[in-house]
């Protein structure tokens, strides 16, 4: 176990477990799903996930290419796109606030902290839509928020 820190967040994560655990995972959600906003999300991944962001999900053991969930808000401006999404990692949350809280039944505030130019992610304990391979392991989520270029020849909707 290593300890990693992320703004307030500590986490003491099994990376090699972490990593384990997504080479038995084929396609992230955005593949398997395959809808036009999850189909512009894969074509737009390399701008989505900045160089430092990419180093952390190296040192947490998180393959870029393998999101648990990946969901569309809104277009936020022309040829730009909120989205969402999470994936999990082997390990504990030690110390720093929850990033998700329930307000009510289905409704949720994050409380995410800026990793990128238009990225910003979390660390939840409140594990969702949790892959086989990471069944039964002790689990941390890493949530992310992101402004996503649309890049798809197809037209820009809402």
């Amino acid at each position: 176990m290593e300890t990693i820190e992320f703004s307030r967040w500590k986490v003491d994560c099994d990376s090699e477990a972490t990593r384990a655990a997504y080479a038995l995972i084929r396609q992230g959600a955005p593949e398997v799903c395959g809808c036009l906003h999850c189909r512009n999300f894969v074509a737009a991944r390399s701008q989505v996930y900045g160089p430092q962001v990419l180093a952390l999900f190296d040192r947490l053991g998180v393959n870029s290419e393998r999101e648990a969930e990946v969901y569309h808000n809104a277009r936020v401006a022309p040829a730009l796109h909120s989205y969402g999404g999470w994936f999990h990692v082997v390990g504990t949350l030690v110390s720093g606030a929850d990033g998700k809280q329930r307000v009510a039944d289905d409704v949720w505030t994050f409380d995410y902290q800026p990793a990128a130019p238009r990225f910003s992610l979390g660390f939840t304990v409140d594990s969702q839509l949790v892959p086989g391979p990471f069944k039964e392991l002790n689990l941390v989520q890493l949530e992310f928020s992101a402004e996503v270029p649309w890049v798809l020849d197809d037209p820009d909707t809402e």
